[in-house]
């Protein structure tokens, strides 16, 4: 009998990290000032899309200067070859749905992560780089594996009252992810993998797992002032 395979290992450790996740991201998308979370959200969304272009691009250069004889590092490179064509331009999909809510494209360049995203993509770098690059693969599974679905975008467009034009790079995601973290999946159980590896590999998941519940719950925080200004307001009333 055939053992499991490395991404069902790989679920196996999401599944047991997930729930701070679900908590900040039900929290979220359920709360009352939505309207006005979702622009910031789209902002750092943003910023999470750019990097990560970024991130696999040096994930594919530090596996092609890998020895020839990595065979793990050789199916990473030819992966994000291809993974990188396909993500390519969708950072600026995503600039033009967000100047459509009233923001300069210089104004969403400039826009500062919050520390929960540095985070998140920090310590991607740091697996890829002191211990291998397919490192990432846990990064990249955990982000299509838990971006929105389409039903899910819409009945937030409805609550948020947004425009649908703030919504079509991520319906778009919404619709080509499932085929992207199928191959991603494919690609990872196609790699003979080494103890340090596989557990590079649940590291940038976890750490991505919590960089972005932290990051949800820093836009919360960031609402918590109105919050109890409104509590205030009405005691006194």
């Amino acid at each position: 009998m055939e053992g499991p395979t490395n991404s069902d290992v790989l679920w196996g450790k999401i599944h047991l990290a997930e729930r701070r996740l679900f908590a900040s991201t039900y929290l979220f998308w359920n709360h009352r000032d939505l309207p006005s979370l979702l622009p910031e959200f789209l902002l750092q969304a943003h910023c999470i899309m750019r990097n990560s272009i970024t991130l696999m691009s040096v994930a594919r250069d530090l596996a092609l200067a890998r020895p020839t004889a990595d065979l793990v590092a050789n199916t990473l490179a030819a992966y994000m070859e291809v993974h990188l064509e396909e993500e390519r331009g969708h950072d600026q999909w995503l600039r033009d749905d967000i100047q459509t809510l009233g923001f300069k494209e210089l104004e969403i360049l400039h826009s500062q992560p919050c520390t929960a995203v540095v985070n998140l993509i920090g310590a991607q770098y740091f697996w890829m780089t002191h211990v291998h690059p397919v490192a990432v693969m846990g990064y990249l599974i955990l982000m299509e594996g838990y971006a929105p679905l389409a039903s899910q975008l819409e009945d937030i467009r409805i609550r948020s009252r947004v425009p649908a034009t703030a919504f079509r790079c991520l319906l778009r995601h919404a619709e080509d992810d499932p085929s992207h973290l199928a191959d991603l999946n494919h690609t990872l159980d196609c790699m003979e993998l080494d103890a340090e590896q596989e557990r590079a590999i649940g590291m940038c998941a976890f750490t991505a797992i919590d960089g972005l519940a932290a990051m949800f719950e820093e836009l919360l925080q960031r609402c918590a002032p109105v919050e109890q200004g409104r509590e205030l307001q009405h005691a006194g009333a």
